[in-house]
């Protein structure tokens, strides 16, 4: 490869991995048909839950494979995860022969991508240097360096970035040191759905305190489609009631759900938020279940 090539191919791969980190810094919106990553080679499309993987190929890369990943938003709580939007979660960067060797350092990398001088390891715990060494045993000229992209104030996400070298084999004096591959992941905290069902409460609950400061009553309009709590200052929560955003709020009913409201008195009152329409079925209310 001659070294105007070779120039070619780092000023290319370098303007790739920075559209990557934009999509995944949340900066640039991800199209799968974008034409700088190259062909579209297939898509495997899973279920909601694990996303999917768009693979591409690029004619000045012959003997590289891109690989965008996407998954359900993590940051939406629902328990529902199929009805859940898909986002970016990953690309990779894999070089796939011998004839792969780009003269790159990692420090290139770091410079052109604003990379730090530390890493989060998988613990969540942060560790300045950002190489790991070489890798086990069986890989011993596996050598890996980790980063943490600098935090910038517009981006919404932190993003970490991961390179894969390949040693010199030091029996060989002829080899060199080559790229394998490169993954830019954003990062996302691990939740488990019990961990989510958590998370849902904590929203519900500061959703009720930041609508309840609203003093939303009956003639008011309603700020949210979802589930709302009727209150009467006599006799407290008795009404529940499915208001779209936009509609007024109706008066309440001053006999509780729960007893004969075949002639119930119908007075003014206050609306408290209850659940989402996302999570009114199986929503429990004063022993009565939502169907959603």
């Amino acid at each position: 490869m001659s070294n105007a090539t070779a120039q070619h191919q780092i000023e290319l791969l370098l303007d790739i991995l920075g559209k990557s980190m934009e999509i995944l810094r949340d900066d640039r919106r991800f199209d799968a048909s974008e034409p700088e990553f190259g062909k579209l080679y297939s898509t495997d499309k899973e279920s909601r839950e694990t996303g999917g993987v768009y693979i591409y190929r690029n004619s000045d890369f012959e003997d590289a494979t891109m690989k965008f990943y996407t998954t359900a938003d993590p940051l939406n709580y629902s328990d529902d995860r199929q009805g859940v939007a898909v986002v970016p979660e990953r690309f990779e960067f894999i070089f796939t022969s011998a004839r792969r060797m780009l003269d790159i350092e990692p420090s290139l990398i770091k410079q052109r991508l604003d990379l730090s001088d530390y890493r989060i390891d998988f613990d969540g715990s942060l560790t300045y240097g950002n190489d790991l060494g070489a890798g086990l045993p069986q890989y011993p000229l596996l050598h890996t360096y980790r980063y943490r992209a600098n935090e910038r104030a517009d981006s919404r996400f932190p993003v970490d970035v991961d390179l894969d070298y390949g040693d010199a084999d030091p029996a060989d004096p002829t080899d060199t040191r080559i790229l394998m591959r490169i993954t830019i992941s954003r990062y996302y905290p691990y939740l488990t759905p019990e961990m989510r069902k958590q998370k849902r409460e904590e929203e519900r609950l500061k959703k009720r305190e930041q609508y309840g400061y609203m003093n939303l009553c009956t003639g008011g309009f309603c700020p949210e489609s979802g589930y709302w709590e009727g209150w009467t200052k006599e006799s407290g929560p008795t009404d529940i009631l499915r208001v779209e955003k936009g509609q007024k709020f109706d008066v309440v009913r001053t006999v509780p759900l729960t007893t004969d409201r075949s002639s119930c008195p119908m007075v003014a009152g206050q609306w408290m938020w209850l659940c989402s329409l996302e999570e009114a079925r199986g929503f429990q209310w004063k022993g009565f279940t939502l169907n959603g």
